[in-house]
């Protein structure tokens, strides 16, 4: 499998305090942005149990699914897919998780016995101002960076936050004149 040694999704955008920290202290303790939670109580109703991949270790949190989006390319290497959701969490950070599949049409004999390989990750970030530059940074794989663009474009459409310049909440709620089903 053919991966991208410039988008190591673990270190990639993060600041060096917040990996420090560990995945599972992160996703435990209060942090980023504590007026985005009643924001996404109002737009996306209750919390759901989101599942993520982080440093080796899986874990499941409550959140809310704020954007995804998937590509794929097939090739001469085989066939890519590529998945990247954009979460907030009920602490108030924010998660990026990336799936990312490739067939090698070089490792069976027929068609239907090609392996695929498959890995999954997911950067943790403090505030939705990360979560943007981490998804339009440079990476040498453009699936990956197309997935990753296009996901933050649908987090954008949905999510407040994420279209103003500190991509915090605001702390008074937001006045809809009209109800939304």
């Amino acid at each position: 499998m053919l991966e991208d040694r410039g988008a190591d999704i673990a270190s990639a955008g993060s600041p060096a305090a917040i990996q420090s920290k560990g995945p599972a202290t992160l996703l435990a303790t209060p942090g980023g942005d504590p007026d985005a939670i009643p924001l996404a109580n109002q737009l996306f109703g209750a919390p759901a149990p989101k599942a993520i991949s982080a440093d080796g270790m899986s874990f499941t949190v409550e959140g809310w699914e704020l954007g995804s989006q998937r590509a794929d390319s097939t090739g001469g290497e085989g066939k890519c897919w590529v998945s990247v959701d954009i979460l907030l969490i009920e602490n108030g950070r924010y998660v990026v998780r990336e799936h990312r599949a490739t067939e090698d049409p070089n490792s069976a004999i027929d068609e239907e016995d090609r392996m695929i390989a498959s890995e999954s990750a997911a950067v943790i970030l403090e505030s939705g101002a990360e979560v943007r530059s981490f998804c339009t940074e440079q990476t040498a794989d453009s699936l990956r960076a197309a997935a990753r663009v296009a996901a933050l474009d649908n987090a954008m459409r949905r999510w407040p936050p994420l279209r103003n310049q500190s991509g915090r909440a605001r702390k008074t709620p937001l006045v809809i004149p009209f109800l939304i089903d």
